[in-house]
């Protein structure tokens, strides 16, 4: 789920495959986290109240109270651990930027759980988001498990999916939300429902001259990632104007790859320079 964004090489932050799907399954065998009603993008979510407990499950099962499992570890610049683990009798998805603590990026790790905390409480009762459980201090927190299937490892020939999923970017565009990670990792197919996850790059660009420029070109890019799913997902090659969706315009390109090839580079070695001197620093102590 999100977090900061990982990489398409990393595992998806929420569990939705077998493996992880098992290890809940003790915990929340019959948890109705999405309901199973008829697509409908305007409609709050439905109760999600639990009847099952982590506690049920046996003592040497990985998400008994108080036990958890690792999805993914933070190998990257703010990257954030995620577990799946229980947290008041109900499976859940902790985001974890602890090991941040002690270092210079513990302050911007902090402003990642915030801002995503409070972009998923606004979208508290749109269908299409995980909930948030709770805060963890300043830099852990703690967000609804989804199970399902992730949409990049679902069958092709699901046009249904794909109509869902442009749908709810619609949607969530007109909240002035935009996710700006939209991949086939990132979308769990949950109960026949289209969840998104991983909300750390998304931004909530409300009124204003300003923020509206911006909004524009970060709505295509989201809808143009999208449309990367339609061939495998319905089986259609793209139309002429969906090709020229997904062409991001030149400026948008050359920011993206400034960033990538030289910002985040220099940031990767300042943090790694910086870990190499705490290290040094303890075993001098």
């Amino acid at each position: 789920m999100s977090s900061s964004s990982p990489s398409s090489a990393d595992a998806p932050l929420v569990a939705g495959n077998a493996t992880t799907d098992a290890n809940a399954e003790q915990c929340a065998a019959s948890q109705p986290f999405i309901e199973q009603e008829p697509f409908d993008q305007s409609a709050p979510v439905a109760d999600r109240s639990s009847t099952s407990h982590c506690g049920d499950a046996p003592a040497s099962d990985d998400t008994s109270e108080g036990a958890a499992r690792t999805l993914q570890r933070g190998k990257g610049l703010l990257k954030a651990d995620v577990v799946l683990t229980c947290h008041d009798g109900q499976p859940v998805i902790r985001k974890d930027y602890t090991r941040y603590a002690d270092s210079w990026l513990a302050l911007p790790a902090r402003l990642l759980v915030r801002r995503e905390r409070r972009l998923l409480e606004r979208l508290h009762d749109w269908p299409h988001a995980p909930r948030v459980v709770a805060q963890l201090g300043k830099l852990s927190l703690l967000i609804e498990y989804v199970p399902g299937e992730l949409l990049s490892e679902v069958d092709p020939g699901t046009p249904a999916s794909f109509v869902q999923l442009m749908t709810a970017l619609t949607s969530l565009h007109r909240a002035s939300v935009v996710h700006n990670d939209v991949r086939g990792s990132n979308v769990i197919l949950s109960r026949g429902r289209v969840v998104l996850i991983d909300f750390a790059s998304a931004l909530y660009l409300p009124g204003g001259r300003a923020l509206r420029f911006l909004l524009k070109p970060l709505r295509r890019s989201d809808l143009a990632s999208g449309l990367k799913l339609k061939a495998r997902l319905s089986g259609e090659p793209l139309t002429a104007e969906e090709n020229a969706l997904r062409q991001k315009p030149r400026w948008q390109r050359a920011i993206q790859r400034g960033w990538k090839q030289q910002w985040l580079p220099r940031l990767k070695r300042r943090f790694g320079e910086r870990r190499t001197t705490m290290a040094g620093d303890d075993a001098a102590d």
